[in-house]
């Protein structure tokens, strides 16, 4: 989420308001993965961000090949 977040330009304050989470810290321990997400808390932030639920919840360490 941090980088997508990071990539589309909005602090964690943005984030938070334009998703209607409580506050910058409900973003922030999102980001940790110290809490878990409601299905409609994911799909606010994906509508804010612009990307899919799976882009938010899964996670790649490499790069695929080109």
């Amino acid at each position: 989420l941090l980088v997508i977040r990071m990539r589309v330009g909005m602090t964690q304050a943005e984030l938070a308001e334009a998703a209607g989470l409580a506050d910058r810290r409900t973003n922030a321990d999102i980001e940790r993965g110290s809490v878990n997400m409601r299905v409609d808390t994911i799909l606010r932030i994906c509508s804010v961000l612009h990307v899919t639920p799976d882009e938010i919840l899964t996670r790649s360490d490499t790069q695929p090949n080109e």
